[in-house]
């Protein structure tokens, strides 16, 4: 398995400050690193910044629709469940 990339100082402590922000840390950066379970968090946060929940959010796009769909004025084309009941448009 190959070693990861130790992170920079700097990226360590972009990472605590905003760990800090979010978990209302109020120990320095200092302090914090020497905690062993809260400087494993910062390093894992630094490696991983959209894994930690701590990258900007991204855009939500909403779900392409279908043309079918569109046509239809957006009524789905297969009612499941009207199907599972045995409903017919005969009856």
């Amino acid at each position: 398995m190959a070693h990861a990339i130790e992170p920079t100082d700097q990226l360590l402590r972009d990472a605590c400050a905003r760990m800090a922000a979010r978990f209302r840390w109020a120990e320095d950066f200092e302090t914090v690193m020497q905690d062993r379970v809260r400087s494993r968090l910062v390093r894992i946060a630094a490696r991983h910044p959209t894994a930690a929940g701590l990258a900007p959010a991204r855009v939500q796009r909403q779900p392409a629709c279908r043309p079918m769909q569109l046509l239809l004025g957006g009524l789905p084309l297969f009612d499941r469940k009207r199907a599972a009941s045995g409903e017919r448009d005969d009856d």
